[in-house]
Formats: structure tokens, sequence, C-alpha cells
């Protein structure tokens, strides 16, 4: 899919944006750093997807200043519709972990509160 492209954005997060010129180059772009933030939230790197997303972003932005011809129509759609899926994929993964970390907080507090009561029946 990235083939026709020489931007390799998975291997170098630090691209600058502004180095990214051709429409194509573009959606190659936002698409593999869609598809890096997923990797990255696989991984649980909260921190890396975050900053990819910042970076996604600014080329999204970039990218829709320029209305979009009816020849790149097409194509345009079916990255968008990529792009969404790996983001639901990315928020069920942070969702999830989420979860886990809120019921990993209330053991915590649950082992205060016993500790705590524990201490005070010793008094």
């Amino acid at each position: 899919m990235l083939a026709t492209s020489n931007i390799n954005p998975v291997t170098d997060t630090n691209l600058f944006l502004s180095e990214v010129t051709g429409r194509d180059s573009q959606l190659d772009l936002i698409l593999a750093l869609t598809q890096k933030m997923l990797q990255m939230a696989e991984q649980l790197q909260w921190e890396n997807v975050s900053k990819l997303e910042a970076e996604r972003s600014n080329l999204i932005y970039a990218f829709f200043e320029t209305k979009p011809t009816v020849d790149e129509a097409e194509r345009v759609a079916s990255i968008i519709l990529e792009v969404l899926a790996a983001d639901k994929e990315i928020i069920a993964l942070s969702s999830s972990e989420q979860q886990k970390l809120l019921k990993s907080s209330q053991k915590m507090n649950l082992g205060k509160q016993a500790s705590k009561a524990y201490s005070m029946s010793n008094k």
C-alpha cells in the first residue's frame, strides 16, 4: 500500500510534515501514521500514540486546506474509512486499558482501607 511512496514514517516518526507536499504522499503518510498509532496502542505506548496523533492531525488539516478533486475522491474516502476504523480500534484499546487501571486503582484503595481498618482495630 505504501510502496508507491518513498516516505516511511513507520521508522521515522520525526518526519517534517512541511516536506511532504504531494497529495498522494500526504495520504500515504496519514495512513502510515494511523497504522503506527494502532501498533503503538496495541503495545500500550500511549505517549507515542498521542505524539503520532498530533502529527497526523496537522497533516490531515494541511491536506484538507485544499478541497480534494473529483479524481482524488475515491482514494480520499477509502483512506478516511481506514483511519476511522483504526481510530475505533485505538479507542477500544484505550477504553480497555482505562478499565484495567480503574480496577487496579480500586483494588489498591480497598487494600489501603483494609490496612487502615486493621491498624485502627489494633489500637
